[in-house]
Order: structure tokens, then sequence, then C-alpha cells
């Protein structure tokens, strides 16, 4: 009965006092010791409005601070959820950063910053254990959405899919909640940014995770794998010029890394930046003098450059400019002869180089050498033997040689994969009658009237 007497009173007396300091303006010390009273009482708000009226009257106190930073503290452990954590959770941090603030300005008379160091020390553990708190929760929430997606894509009937995609949905949610709260203690930790941007990217949601990922990247030391994500988000997005000042950043830090060296390229390319691209490439073969992709794209431009030199040289010509269409192609011819150092350097690397050799002997055939062009077209019919056009090139090769019997075989192995090319047939037929095959010729000539009918 005592025990219960006792306990009324303690809160009647609270409840008075709470009242008579609402009116008037108590010492500091009051205010304290009634708001702890509140605490132990479990009675938040009225605590709260204690120490509002404390600050309100004497201004900022470290141990009022503290005091409210310990409510707060208490309101989000029994908080159920993170959303329902994430109000309490801003106020502990704004009042461990006011009682830090206090405790630093000497302006602020020494009575009214007692125990800074010890207070401090306690709010920064309290932040430091919430901060592992909400990120591991956000990580565990994570580990279990990835499992889900696994689940996910081996699920066949519409029920199932459906379960796992809004289980999907809600972890995700639930783990950037977890991640926010974490952020609301230390914005500057790029962690919890990687994984929301994470989250995003794995719910193909590109546009939104940049901004996470370039927030992340702001604080990070090892920022390597942001750039790379940054990077190919915006390629997600078909923005292949926003992804190149993250690819050439990732390629300053990692030169070796010549596959993302070689997609830069292809921004480049796409941006039409044809001397940063070549550049590129440069520097990949300094690292890998047999690069496939370098190699290949270097011979590229020249032999593009060199094509749109041939057209410069035509219209020229038209023009009754002869010695400039002249001098046009002689430059253009160097472009090709550099093109196929470089189709040949290819070829050298990797003997089995389809590009190598058929862009090497059209070109060398453009520039009339024809022997190398039949080299290059006779290894092509080797390594690709039902490829029709590459038969054909071989013939044409050989005919331009005046080589009759080689030509045949080559059109013939073409008609034999094709026999609706009329032009084939009508080649042979030429042939046929050139080296004496008048059977042949004949055949040849009923495929012509076939085709023409």
């Amino acid at each position: 009965m005592k025990r219960f007497f006792g306990l009324v009173l303690t809160v009647i007396l609270s409840m008075a006092a709470t009242s008579v300091m609402a009116q008037r303006k108590l010492p500091a010390k009051a205010y304290l010791t009634s708001a702890k009273i509140d605490v132990i009482e479990d009675r938040p708000q009225e605590a709260i409005a204690l120490l509002d009226s404390l600050f309100m009257n004497y201004g900022p106190v470290s141990e009022g601070l503290a005091l409210m930073g310990q409510i707060m503290v208490d309101l989000v452990s029994a908080a159920s959820t993170a959303q329902a954590k994430a109000p309490h959770v801003e106020k502990m941090v704004a009042y461990f950063d006011s009682l830090r603030m206090c405790c630093s300005n000497e302006k602020i008379d020494s009575k009214f910053r007692k125990d800074c160091d010890k207070l401090v020390g306690v709010a920064d553990s309290t932040e430091v254990q919430f901060w592992r708190e909400f990120y591991n929760s956000g990580l565990e929430h994570l580990t279990s959405l990835q499992e889900f997606s696994g689940e996910l894509s081996s699920a066949q009937d519409s029920e199932t899919v459906a379960y796992y995609t809004k289980a999907i949905d809600g972890k995700a949610d639930t783990c950037m909640a977890y991640m926010s709260l974490a952020l609301k203690i230390d914005s500057n930790d790029y962690r919890p940014l990687v994984a929301i941007g994470s989250i995003l990217d794995g719910q193909k949601k590109y546009a939104d995770a940049i901004p996470w990922f370039q927030k992340g990247l702001a604080h990070t030391e090892d920022s390597s794998s942001l750039l790379l994500s940054l990077a190919y988000d915006f390629i997600n997005l078909n923005q292949y010029c926003e992804a190149i000042p993250y690819f050439e950043h990732y390629f300053r830090l990692n030169p070796s890394d010549l596959p993302n060296a070689n997609n830069l390229t292809i921004c480049y390319i796409r941006c039409e930046k044809d001397k940063e691209a070549v550049a590129t490439y440069r520097k990949m073969l300094e690292a890998d003098s047999n690069h496939s992709g370098a190699l290949l794209g270097i011979a590229n431009f020249y032999r593009r450059d060199a094509g749109e030199l041939v057209k410069k040289a035509k219209s020229l010509n038209e023009q009754k400019k002869e010695a400039e269409s002249r001098a046009t192609r002689e430059r253009a011819n160097l472009m090709f002869d550099t093109a196929v150092q470089y189709y040949e350097r290819h070829i050298k690397a990797y003997p089995d180089s389809l590009a190598g050799y058929d862009e090497s002997g059209l070109i060398n055939f453009i520039l009339g050498k024809y022997d190398k062009a039949a080299l290059a077209f006779k290894k092509l019919t080797e390594l690709q033997p039902d490829k029709v056009d590459s038969w054909i090139s071989l013939g044409d090769s050989y005919f331009s040689l005046n080589d009759f019997n080689n030509a045949i075989t080559g059109y013939e192995k073409a008609v034999a994969l094709n026999p609706d090319k009329k032009i084939l047939w009508e080649r042979l037929s030429f042939l046929y009658l050139e080296t004496g095959q008048t059977g042949k010729k004949a055949n040849a000539d009923q495929e012509i009237r076939r085709l023409q009918n």
C-alpha cells in the first residue's frame, strides 16, 4: 500500500511541477531533474516539454541536449519499423549535433557545458551503434532480396512469379528505408548510398540509381566500381556521351583494364569523338600490342577515312580538278595501306581473323593488288567455306589477274551455294568460252535463260 501511495504521490508532484514550470522560469537544474523523473516514469512527452522550456529560458544546455537525444534513442528503439523510426532518428541526430556544438562553443557559460567529454562520447557511440544496426539490417534485407531474385528467375507459374515480385518490392523498400536511416546518422558514408543505388539498378531504375552512385562517388576513396556503375547506367539509358567522363576517370585509374577501355572507345565513336577513340586505341596497344579491338579499331578508322577521300577525289575529278583529285587519291591510298598494315597485324596475332582477311582483301582489291587480295580471300574461303561472298571475291581477284581457271573455281563454288545469281552465270559463261569448255558454257547459258524468265 505504501509503495502504491508513493508512486501516486510522485506522479502528482511531477504533474504539479510540470504545470508550475510551464508558467514561470525555474532554475535549470529543476527542469533537468523533473525531466529525468519523467523519463524514468516513461512519460517522454512531458520530459520533452520540460526540456523545451529549459532551452527556451537558458539556451543550449549540454545535459539537457544529451537527455533529449536519449529520449529520441528510446523512441527509436520502441518503433517497430524503419519508417516509424525515421522521424525520431532525425531528431536524435539533431540533438546530438546540437550537443557537440554547445560543448565546442566557448561563448556559452561553462555551467551549461558540464560533462561534455562524457556526454559527447555517449552520443558518438550511440550513433555508431545505430548506424551499424541500420546498415546491417539493410544488408540482411538486401541478401534476402538477392535470394528472392534468384527464385524469381527460376519461377514457372504466374502465381509464384507474382509472389516473389511482391516480396522483392517489399524487401527493396525495407532495405532502402534502413539504408536511409543509416544516412541520417552519417550522410558521408558511401556504403548506404551504394546499396540504395544497387537496389535501384537491380530494379532497372537506372535514372534513379545514378544520383545515389554520384553521391557515393563523392565520399569514397575506392571509386573504380562506382565509376563503372555510373558509366553502365548511362549506357543502359542510351546516354553514351554522359558515360564518357566516368569511363575516362576509370581508365586513368585502371589503365590495364582494356575491356572497359574498349567500351570507352565505343562511347567515343557513338558521340563522334573519333580522335579520342583512336588515341584510346593507341594507349590500349601500348598495354597490349596485339589487342584485337584496338588493332581492328584503328584499321577501321583508316579504312573509313580513306573511303571518304576516294569520294572526294571522284568529286574533284568531276569538277575537272585533276591535280587535286590525284593528290587526294594518293592520300587515300596511303591511308588504305596503313589500314592494311593494321589488319595484317591482326591476322598475325589472330590467324583465324575473319575481319582481318576480309578487310585486307577488299582494300588490296581496291588498290589493284589482286594477288594479295586473292591470298586473303582464299584464306577466308577456308575459314568460311559456306559464305558465298568470299567465293565471289576470290573469283573476282583471280579474274582480275587473268587467272581464268582459278576464277572459274571460285565462281563455281559460289553458284553451288547460291544458283540464283545471274551475274555469276554470265561471268562463268564468258570464262567457259575463253577456256574452251563448251559443255559448261551451254549449261551456264541455260541457267541464264532460267533466271531471265
